[in-house]
């Protein structure tokens, strides 16, 4: 057989006598697919498919969809089989979006058919009322591609913090791939409020993946401030809409791919669909919410949450507590100087003891992933409420020894590592969002070096149902193969695992 990238040049040389049946004709040849085994794998004919092959005839329209999804899903099967995914992605310029090879040949042969079809003068699956901006798409494919087009062109082009509004199901919108289009999205300054329904229910019977999904996606898009919404009814659902610019509504089919959608974008008309999709989130009841900080007032939130003395932390952006009093009385100079304008010294000896008492007298469980350990072990940065602190080696030392000083002392404290493991969602690859938990209140805290000023650093959880399968997916964490945990009984082995990696890292020449 010819080299791929020789039959790929080939198909786009003779792609405008007869797209399908080139496209079709060119994974046959280089799948080495015959004719009787395709045949069998989407339970069709042979005749038929020698008639597609060469460009006599087409598959029907109203059979089209569901044949280019089985020769797509059989095609990259085979890929696989005989390691040629990795080849095809390269030769067709499948953008690297998230979606799968199966998708990307659906859509190759979903294109090639309509440019087929336009050809032989019978129409395209795309329909427009001329004049009105509005367009219907009728494909799986079609479907994806212009979200991903509308979210790049107005994402892109902001110059203000936008408003989006989407009142579909979480888990239809992950599968679909809309956090992925949305993470690919490049705009320097400006990104998107988000105001997202979630159907508890549905979200707890779908743990632990749904947990992952959300953490994942939460993770991914942190420039963006996302408010979640409890979705109790069926009003006003599957659309999104992004303030002064479109109107997606969408169907999904009965595996939740949404396979027809409504593009509105006539601004007096979006205007009308974002205010009564805003009018109904807002008076749903808020699962988490967006927050700048969680405050320093006395009786606040933070002193309500660590009136607790059970915790469960999934650290990435440092250890901002079980500090040695250097960096206290560091932070209490720097206030002095003004660096922080909102914190008191009052503030700070609070919250010093605070911790001292929680560290003597608390269960805590922290987690860290590895990545994250040696980053923080490199840098010493943290972000305690406001303020953004840099430790010198000299204090990253005195905090680890403090560490092994105070779990030596307090048996209910554990530190554990996750190691890397394997694949594109390997938790320990989680690097920017950090999780704070009671069991009775949680929440989240962003990496401050990685959002735009109008980005909240922190989210806060609402709703227990919530609370609980965050709890429920850290703690299960916890339990992974590559999860290794130091206790008062182990706890030098952590001293001499660190100690070195710290005097590396910090490029001393020998511990203190």
């Amino acid at each position: 057989a010819a080299p791929l990238m020789t039959k790929v040049t080939s198909l786009r040389r003779t792609m405008k006598m007869n797209a399908y049946a080139e496209v079709l004709k060119q994974l046959l040849q280089y799948t080495e697919t015959k004719y009787s085994v395709l045949s069998q794998a989407i339970d069709y004919d042979m005749s038929y498919i020698s008639k597609w092959v060469n460009g006599a005839r087409l598959p029907a329209s109203r059979h089209a969809d569901r044949i280019n999804e089985d020769m797509a899903r059989f095609f990259a099967e085979t890929a696989e089989k005989e390691g040629l995914h990795q080849d095809i992605e390269r030769a067709f310029s499948f953008a690297d979006d998230g979606q799968d090879l199966t998708f990307h040949l659906y859509d190759l042969l979903s294109r090639a058919y309509r440019q087929a079809l336009a050809q032989n003068g019978k129409g395209r699956s795309k329909s427009e009322t001329k004049g009105s901006g509005i367009q219907l798409y009728t494909t799986r494919a079609d479907c994806h591609t212009a979200l991903q087009q509308l979210l790049t062109e107005h994402i892109e082009g902001l110059q203000e913090q936008g408003s989006l509004v989407m009142t579909g199901q979480f888990h239809v919108l992950d599968q679909n791939g809309v956090w992925k289009m949305l993470e690919n999205c490049r705009n320097d300054h400006w990104s998107c409020n988000i105001n997202l329904g979630l159907k508890m229910d549905e979200f707890a019977a779908r743990m632990p993946q749904s947990a992952s999904r959300l953490y994942q996606c939460l993770d991914h898009l942190l420039t963006y401030n996302f408010t979640l919404h409890e979705i109790g009814h069926e009003a006003y659902r599957n659309m999104i809409v992004l303030k002064d610019a479109f109107a997606y509504c969408y169907y999904v089919d009965n595996d939740d791919y949404i396979d027809i959608c409504l593009v509105i974008t006539d601004r007096e008309q979006v205007r009308e669909i974002y205010k009564k999709c805003c009018a109904f989130l807002m008076v749903q009841p808020v699962l988490m919410e967006p927050r700048q900080s969680l405050g320093m007032e006395r009786f606040g939130y933070r002193d309500i949450f660590f009136t607790s003395n059970n915790y469960l932390f999934f650290l990435t952006n440092g250890l901002e507590f079980l500090l040695p009093d250097e960096v206290y009385d560091s932070l209490s100079r720097l206030i002095d100087a003004g660096q922080y304008p909102n914190a008191t010294k009052d503030w700070i000896r609070r919250i010093q003891c605070i911790w001292y008492r929680i560290i003597e007298q608390g269960r805590m469980k922290i987690m860290m992933p590895k990545n994250s350990i040696i980053r923080y072990l490199e840098t010493g940065s943290f972000y305690l409420t406001d303020m953004n602190y840099q430790m010198a080696p000299d204090e990253r030392r005195a905090q680890l020894n403090l560490i092994v000083e105070k779990m030596k002392q307090n048996r209910a404290i554990t530190l554990g590592i996750l190691l890397p493991a394997s694949g594109k969602s390997s938790y320990t690859n989680f690097t920017n969002l950090a999780f704070y938990g009671n069991y009775t209140s949680a929440f989240f805290k962003k990496n401050t070096h990685h959002i735009f000023p109008q980005t909240a650093p922190i989210y806060l959880l609402r709703s227990d149902s919530l609370i609980a399968c965050m709890h429920d997916f850290f703690e299960g964490l916890s339990r992974q193969p590559q999860y290794k945990e130091f206790s008062a009984d182990n706890v030098e082995a952590l001293r001499s695992l660190i100690t070195p990696l710290m005097t590396v890292l910090t490029e001393e020449d020998s511990p203190s």
